[in-house]
């Protein structure tokens, strides 16, 4: 277990949040991507791969909370809300758990944009095996 500033990650918590910083490295310069754009892609492609999904969460989330996520650089031992409020997430959406996701996504997510983050998220599932 790695501890940070008042949080203590698992190992797949750890292995989790590197994905998420490595992928929103590589995102950084890729242009932004519309949430409604996003799930016509998640709806056509139901097979879509998990770096897709991470990748398309990522590039739809400042448009859907009105900002930018703060994410912080690989092996960093800081951990942001946002990073935090990732891994809840993708964890929730891996067990199934939805009513916690509709909580988190109502929490931060614009009105306008939560049913579209919610099938966002839903393609996570596989990120955190």
């Amino acid at each position: 277990m790695i501890h940070y500033t008042h949080t203590t990650l698992t190992d797949n918590q750890l292995r989790l949040l590197e994905r998420i910083r490595r992928c929103a490295s590589q995102v950084r310069c890729y242009p932004r991507l519309d949430v409604f754009e996003a799930c016509q892609l998640i709806s056509y492609d139901a097979d879509i791969l998990d770096s897709e999904a991470t990748q398309m969460f990522l590039r739809t989330m400042p448009q859907a909370i009105g900002r930018r996520l703060v994410i912080y650089q690989s092996h960093t031992d800081a951990l942001s809300w946002d990073e935090r409020w990732i891994i809840s997430l993708v964890e929730s959406v891996t067990r199934a758990d939805y009513d916690s996701v509709y909580f988190m996504v109502n929490a931060v997510v614009q009105k306008k944009y939560r049913r579209e983050a919610m099938q966002i998220a839903s393609s996570m599932v596989k990120i955190s095996a």
